[in-house]
């Protein structure tokens, strides 16, 4: 049996002192047993993960999956006590420099990891499981959230956006490999903004198409058993968009005759479509054989960034284009694309300079 062991001064008033800011941290909520110090940083993990109830499947397979694979093979058998600024910022060069310990996929070997993959590993999940420690009062502090990562770079310098004409051979190319619904789908990502998994789970009774518009009410989202399910779009909240009339009459065709409940986009069996196995068989070669392959960092999501930047080219407003992208918030808009808008400060200061004109020419009459 282990027993606590006493702690020793040289003076009293060290001993009164000690006393005195044990008590202080007691009645501020700041005081941790030594003993909870000693948990397993692995053994903690798993009871925050069991707190992740109100998040997405996606974001909590996310969160198992960096603990399994970077955090709990370099701190799972480490006591909480032990983690430290030093020992977090060593970890730190090792993800950047592809040094860390790792439980990978198919034993791969570890590579340097991107900034945006280090934050989410150190501030987002780490720093999750001792901020969980914390509301516990197992431990005092978060050297996770503490810890300096690299900067990432703005959104959008590691964008894509193609052109129109890049676009259409991109669908063109698509309807060869697939079918005609393959270019359709393609187009109505890169013209609506729409999300692939909004997208391949719009369903006939989603469509206004006489008044040009669709209901986006639902999305194909990954379950904690990695199935695909239906669920809530992205933020939640459904939202009804704009499609461009000259998509409509093929849309229109791909609706005619067809179950309110059946998928617009579909299978050659009728069925729907499941993201992952179009990417692999319509998205990648169609690519390829676009000559679009050369591309850095073309995806799918890609698409909706092209509708972005041809939308705020054309004049989209910020509130409009949070309207039909289904972002949270007009800022998360501005975050995002804020460097597609052009600058216009010689306009504001012209139209300052012309109502003050106009004003003062109106009192003189």
């Amino acid at each position: 049996m282990k027993r606590q062991k006493s702690k020793a001064f040289i003076r009293y008033s060290e001993a009164e002192e000690f006393a005195a800011a044990m008590e202080d941290d007691v009645r501020r909520g700041r005081y941790t047993n030594p003993a909870d110090t000693q948990r397993r940083f692995g053994d903690v993990a798993e009871l925050w993960l069991r707190t992740k109830v109100d998040i997405k499947a996606s974001t909590f397979n996310r969160y198992r999956d960096e603990l399994r694979c970077y955090v709990n093979p370099k701190w799972g058998d480490t006591s909480l006590g032990a983690l430290t600024s030093q020992g977090m910022a060593d970890w730190v060069s090792e993800l950047m420099e592809g040094t860390y310990p790792a439980l990978l996929p198919k034993n791969r070997e570890p590579i340097p990891l991107s900034p945006r993959s280090i934050r989410n590993i150190v501030k987002v999940v780490t720093a999750g499981v001792l901020g969980y420690a914390i509301e516990q009062r197992w431990i005092g502090e978060n050297v996770a959230r503490k810890a300096k990562t690299p900067k990432i770079i703005r959104k959008d310098e590691d964008m894509v956006f193609l052109t129109i004409p890049e676009v259409e051979e991109l669908a063109d190319t698509a309807a060869k490999i697939g079918t005609e619904v393959d270019g359709t789908l393609i187009r109505f990502l890169a013209y609506t903004g729409c999300r692939i998994n909004e997208a391949l789970a719009l369903q006939v009774r989603d469509m206004r198409l006489d008044e040009g518009r669709a209901r986006i009410s639902r999305a194909w989202s990954e379950s904690k058993d990695r199935r695909m399910e239906l669920a809530t779009p992205k933020n939640g909240k459904p939202r009804t968009i704009a499609i461009p009339a000259f998509i409509i009459p093929a849309i229109r065709q791909m609706c005619s005759g067809q179950a309110d409940t059946a998928y617009v986009f579909r299978s050659k069996r009728g069925g729907h479509i499941l993201d992952h196995n179009w990417r692999t068989r319509v998205w990648y070669p169609s690519v390829q054989a676009a000559g679009m392959d050369e591309i850095e960092g073309l995806r799918i999501h890609s698409l909706r960034h092209t509708y972005a930047s041809i939308a705020i080219a054309n004049g989209a407003d910020v509130k409009t284009l949070q309207s039909q992208l289904g972002h949270a918030s007009a800022t998360e808009t501005l975050n995002t694309y804020s460097a597609l808008w052009p600058e216009r400060l010689g306009e504001v200061a012209s139209a300052v300079d012309q109502a003050r004109s106009a004003a003062i020419v109106s009192n003189r009459v």
